[in-house]
């Protein structure tokens, strides 16, 4: 330590009390300046950037790095780093934001003369006099960059610029900003940036920001792929390089760099330059083995000494990256068969370095591809979706060919999967049962065989296990707490990664393919049962019924199944034109599908698909041939027409210019009120919006007009074609929709006591009910509920009604559904017409039997019988009710 003089220590003593003095009364001399840059460095900005460098330092050795890619010339941009160096530029940004408020000067100092030397000027132009205060201000930007918080790092340098410009900060501060532009990609301001500061005659020349601009012009050209233009930077920056961890990194991208440009001898030396600085035992690995790829020596030999490391048990890490470098040797010699094996091995070796499998699973992709092999190819291109990094550079067209490739495989599924229900559907059941005994019997041997490899590997589980916590308690260090042991900490990392492989620190670890599954996409296996509904039993696949279930033996499922196929058909054939541009393989699905399902519409679309397709790709004689076969084997077909006739679509827009003519017009006499001249209008122009995408629209329009004009029961009726007719049109769904709502709330409709927008119901003459009689015979009392009601009690008021004013006749109440909404509770017994009203008027009278119900939420009445088996099968109320009031006498 250095020894001051008692003088010096006096002096210093006195300059902290003069310092503390000029601080409480917040003046700018020469002694609080002073004071000011002492304390704030040793008590602030000595410890911020000290945690800075920590951060920067323990990004530099926890970064995993994948060797087969270009390293990255800066580290600020890797998705890894924020995690990383959180922690130690926090407490950078901290310290800094103290010193900023408790040591920053900002007020002039007073003027002892008029006259000013340049000097004094420079001086008295500062907008801050406190050096680590102005230091504090970059620093911040930087420690910002490193979380990659851009927008707070922009803003930071931002600041510097524009408050001490021509300070060497300042210069800094720019270069700084260039990274930030490189880093959201806008490499225009990034290269202004870069060339105002490189042209400045005033910028520092020291070697520190020479490293700094230099390595961020490499940067520069590394992220927009210009590996010729990087290069004298990067020589550059590796001569300047203050950091020997910077400096190795940077001779590895040049040899990784002069590699891809063909220059191998170049390249062979800078990697024998890596390995003389002695870098960490990954890099001088993967630098060993590039090098002995760039060598001399013929193919056999290079597989010959690649094998050879496998061998050592040094490299057991590293066999990802050793196969893979075989796999690309065997692929460059024509070995395909012994290259994918390579890649396989490489893949299944591949336990921290999610990259290289990623990598390893793309090459097998991309050659299955090639082969127009699909199914494989998608099972690797699905691999390596979700072994790769986002930030790889093929990311995204993996990201689409997975996708594409996914929905494929899923379709060819669907078919196979639906056409072997059907056929199994369609087995005598002796040869059925027996098929699904043969398939338990399989699922049964499998189990057992499973369950000896199951116990074998937890035997071998168990002697590892034992035999480390052996050697765990002979170097047990004694006094130790479990995680400051470094014997039970490699214990319990070695047994953790025994049972779960090496797991990247994150949430959700467990999982092993987190884009493919959301809480909310989770389904119940073997049922197609969604979480949100109902738990259904689970049936164990050794059972006859966990195969049966799924089988359509009815109709109405064989034709669910046969339409799943259809259009499972079409959108294979879709992904092979559109999305794969595979002439070939579409053209197989079109024909396919048109053969299958030659009397359907869908066999048109498809031969047009076929004739626009070979069209396109200029297949003249498929053209003509699908052309013809469409128009003669097709000719009312929309496709056959509009291939005879050119003029087709100019007719069809005639034609739908016309008929949104007469819709408009039929719907400003709906919005006047006047409904039956829309009602005329409409129905006079349905047959030129027939077969068009205005026929929904029409129809929908004439049932809300009906709804004013005609009884509910038509309205129904007009809203339950439409729903039926155009299931997949908004118009359909919506008319599905209102007829919920018109028998959630018929009730109330009958009643008139509701707010949707239909005509209240009136009583109507005897004729338009025609299809009930009048009797005289035995009668019910019927009484219409809802559902949500207490129907219980209801009932039971109804009998003790009956016991008190009709003891002596023989009735029974009971209750069925009306519909879904609605409940229905009748009394039978009633031995002619006139009891029945005499009932019905007694009862009336009596509010304590609807006790709970409003008036408008129930309707009753009496009803004969033969009527009310007719009544059943019309479930019209207000028909009924017409029908009622007309001919039974009750007021």
């Amino acid at each position: 330590m250095i020894k001051l003089s008692h003088t010096r220590l006096l002096l210093l003593s006195i300059v902290l009390l003069l310092g503390i003095w000029s601080c409480s009364s917040q003046k700018n001399t020469f002694v609080s300046r002073n004071y000011h840059n002492l304390t704030s460095y040793y008590n602030y900005y000595y410890n911020a950037y000290d945690n800075y460098k920590n951060g920067t330092q323990r990004a530099e050795k926890g970064i995993n790095f994948n060797y087969t890619l270009n390293l990255p010339v800066l580290l600020i941009g890797e998705s890894q780093v924020p995690g990383i160096v959180s922690g130690d530029m926090e407490r950078t940004l901290n310290k800094c934001t103290m010193l900023l408020a408790r040591h920053s000067i900002t007020v002039k100092p007073a003027r002892k003369k008029n006259t000013l030397s340049p000097r004094e000027k420079e001086f008295m132009s500062l907008n801050e006099y406190v050096r680590w205060a102005r230091e504090s201000w970059l620093l911040v930007g930087m420690a910002h960059t490193w979380k990659q918080d851009l927008t707070k790092a922009r803003s930071s340098f931002e600041f510097v610029i524009r408050q001490f410009p021509g300070l060497p900060i300042w210069f800094e501060a720019q270069v700084w900003l260039a990274r930030v532009a490189i880093l959201e990609g806008d490499y225009v301001d990034a290269q202004d940036r870069l060339k105002s500061v490189e042209g400045n005659r005033k910028r520092p020349r020291d070697n520190n920001f020479n490293h700094l601009l230099s390595s961020t012009w490499a940067y520069y050209y590394q992220r927009q792929q210009q590996p010729e233009s990087m290069l004298p930077y990067l020589r550059k920056a590796i001569e300047l390089a203050p950091k020997k961890s910077d400096k190795i990194r940077y001779t590895y991208i040049l040899a990784q760099t002069l590699q891809q440009l063909g220059k191998t001898g170049e390249a062979l030396v800078a990697y024998q330059k890596v390995l003389k600085m002695n870098p960490a035992y990954d890099m001088a690995f993967s630098a060993r083995i590039q090098m002995i790829a760039l060598s001399q020596k013929k193919g056999d030999e290079l597989k010959h000494e690649l094998i050879k490391l496998s061998k050592d048990a040094k490299n057991t890490d590293y066999l990802d990256q050793l196969y893979f470098t075989l796999g690309n040797l065997e692929r460059k010699d024509g070995n395909i068969d012994k290259a994918i094996e390579y890649y396989t091995l490489s893949a299944k070796y591949s336990k921290s370095n999610s990259n290289q499998k990623g990598m390893s699973y793309l090459v097998l992709a991309d050659y299955y591809f090639s082969k127009n092999d699909y199914t494989l190819a998608q099972a690797y291109y699905d691999s390596s979706y979700n072994s790769l990094d986002n930030t790889y550079p093929e990311f995204q067209r993996i990201e689409q060919k997975a996708k594409y490739l996914n929905a494929l495989v899923e379709n060819i599924n669907t078919i196979k999967t639906e056409d072997s229900l059907l056929r199994v559907a369609a087995m005598p059941k002796e040869e059925r049962d027996a098929l699904i005994k043969a398939i338990i019997a399989n699922i049964e041997v499998e189990e057992q065989r499973a369950k000896a490899m199951e116990q074998d590997e937890r035997n071998q589980s168990l002697l590892y296990q034992q035999s480390q916590r052996f050697r765990t308690e002979n170097t047990q260090e004694g006094g130790k707490w479990y995680f400051y042991n470094q014997a039970s900490l490699s214990y319990g990392q070695s047994e953790f990664q025994m049972k779960w492989g090496k797991r990247k620190l994150e949430d959700n670890w467990r999982r092993k393919n987190k884009r493919l599954l959301s809480s909310d996409e989770v389904t119940v296996a073997g049922t197609g049962a969604t979480t949100g509904q109902e738990p259904q039993k689970q049936l164990s696949p050794k059972t006859p019924e966990y195969y049966l279930v799924n089988l359509p033996f009815s109709d109405s499922l064989k034709q669910l199944s046969i339409e799943k196929v259809k259009n499972a058909m079409l959108r294979v054939a879709e992904i092979y034109e559109v999305n794969l541009s595979d002439y070939n393989e579409a053209k197989a699905a079109y024909l396919k599908l048109a053969q299958r399902f030659a009397d359907q519409e869908i066999a048109a679309n498809a031969y047009y698909r076929l004739y626009r397709m070979a069209s396109q790709y200029n297949q003249h004689d498929d053209a003509a041939q699908f052309r013809n076969t469409l128009i003669t084997n097709y000719p009312k077909s929309p496709y056959a027409i509009l291939l005879s006739n050119p003029a087709y679509f100019e007719q069809l827009s005639r034609q739908q210019n016309e008929g949104e003519e007469i819709y408009q017009k039929a719907y400003d006499f709906y919005t006047k009120g006047q409904h039956s001249d829309a009602l005329s209008v409409l129905q006079g122009g349905m047959t030129k919006v027939k077969n068009t995408p205005l026929e929904p629209k029409f129809l929908l329009l004439e049932a809300l007009c009906q709804a004013k004009t005609a009884e509910l029961k038509v309205f129904k009726s007009s809203l339950s074609n439409l729903a039926t007719t155009f299931p997949k049109t908004d118009e359909g769904q919506l008319a599905e929709v209102m007829l919920k709502q018109l028998e959630q709330r018929e009730l109330q409709l009958v009643s008139g006591q509701t707010d949707l927008d239909i005509a209240p119901v009136t009583a109507q003459p005897e004729t338009q009910s025609s299809i009930y009689t009048s009797a005289e015979g035995e009668h019910m009392f019927v009484l219409l509920v809802p559902k949500r009601s207490n129907i219980n009690q209801t009932k039971f008021n109804i009998i003790s009604f009956n016991v008190d004013e009709f003891i002596e006749a023989d009735l029974n109440v009971t209750n069925q559904p009306f519909n879904d909404y609605v409940e229905m509770i009748t009394c039978t017994g009633l031995k002619d017409k006139q009891t029945a009203i005499k009932y019905f008027k007694m009862i009336s009278k009596e509010p304590k039997v609807f006790a709970g119900l409003k008036p408008t939420d129930y309707q009753m009445f009496v009803i004969s019988i033969d009527n009310f088996a007719r009544f059943l099968g019309d479930k019209s109320i207000p028909d009924y009710l017409n029908f009622f009031k007309a001919n039974y006498k009750t007021e």
